[in-house]
């Protein structure tokens, strides 16, 4: 009996450790999840700030699609025909070459020339490929032919038949190479800012990780990334970047960007604390002025006080200051 109880109880602990593990791990998932459905649901109360509208060209190669409205932003799309929903899906965007994304250089000297001659469009050579994020045999969100889509000089792109072509004939921005250039979006914060993030109700905006190089050391090992736009200093973009995939839920860094590249990191506000010794724990917030100056302060639970300055460089470095 006492050995029946036994392995009962190490069943249990094992299955315990088991559901927090899956439950750290689908967490940024879970946000991510609900937060896509929930901006496609409630598209249609504010479709032109949330999504680019593309509309079926004149000449357009299939005219099956005459009545259909692709509906795109960074993280999602949104297919409707006679405002229907035909698909909707989460997307993955990549910015690659004429010649890599048509597999060869033969290839992409063809497809020009198709274009040239149907739509009179003498293209660049910077593409946005636009991918479901799911892939083609999961028989999930939007499939052939808008599983695989790209976007040049302003118009998009689809294969069915021939290439189909769609534009932006309303006043919208556009989503092709600014996307991939800046793929952040822009904050609505006006400096100084110094406030301290609810976990609970914060609204994060949501990112894939190829689109700015070395996101993947601040991703949790996930694909798409969350995270709040602060501010931008010329071609410096500031994000608070949560990291709350360890052992401490309230922690967030402070990354500079420029030219799809994580230029420079600091820990700026967050909870730390041994685990052994829950009540000695530091608490850290920053401040963020008009000039783009961050004070850093970090309080201990014993009374202890620590400011700390840092300056960003031309080069969005964040330098200390002496």
């Amino acid at each position: 009996m006492t050995q029946h109880n036994n392995f009962f109880w190490i069943l249990l602990i094992t299955f315990f450790f088991i559901s927090c593990k899956n439950d750290k791990d689908t967490k940024t998932h879970e946000y991510i999840k609900n937060s896509i459905e929930k901006n496609i649901d409630s598209i249609d109360e504010n479709l032109k700030s949330n999504y680019t509208t593309w509309y079926p060209s004149s000449d357009l190669n299939n005219t099956e699609y005459e009545e259909l409205e692709i509906y795109l932003n960074r993280d999602s799309i949104k297919v409707m025909k006679a405002n229907k929903i035909i698909c909707k899906d989460e997307i993955v965007t990549e910015l690659l070459t004429f010649e890599k994304y048509f597999k060869s250089k033969k290839n992409s000297i063809e497809i020009k020339e198709k274009l040239l001659s149907q739509y009179k469009l003498n293209v660049s050579d910077k593409i946005v490929a636009i991918i479901n994020a799911d892939g083609d045999i999961s028989n999930k969100g939007c499939q052939f032919p808008f599983g695989d889509i790209f976007i040049i000089d302003n118009h998009l792109f689809f294969y069915d038949n021939g290439y189909n072509c769609f534009l932006l004939v309303k006043n919208s921005n556009s989503v092709d190479i600014s996307i991939i250039e800046n793929p952040l979006q822009k904050s609505n914060i006006i400096l100084p800012y110094n406030k301290k993030i609810d976990i609970n109700t914060v609204e994060y905006k949501v990112i894939n990780v190829n689109l700015i190089k070395g996101l993947e050391d601040f991703s949790c090992g996930d694909n798409l990334v969350r995270y709040f736009p602060l501010a931008s200093k010329e071609q410096i973009s500031l994000i608070l970047v949560p990291q709350d995939c360890a052992d401490f839920q309230y922690r967030f860094y402070l990354l500079s960007v420029s030219n799809n590249k994580i230029i420079s990191n600091l820990y700026v506000e967050g909870e730390w604390f041994e685990p052994e010794n829950y009540l000695n724990k530091e608490i850290t917030s920053f401040e963020l002025s008009k000039d783009f100056n961050i004070m850093i302060t970090t309080l201990t639970n014993n009374g202890g006080k620590k400011i700390e300055y840092f300056s960003i460089t031309n080069e969005g470095f964040f330098k200390k200051k002496l």
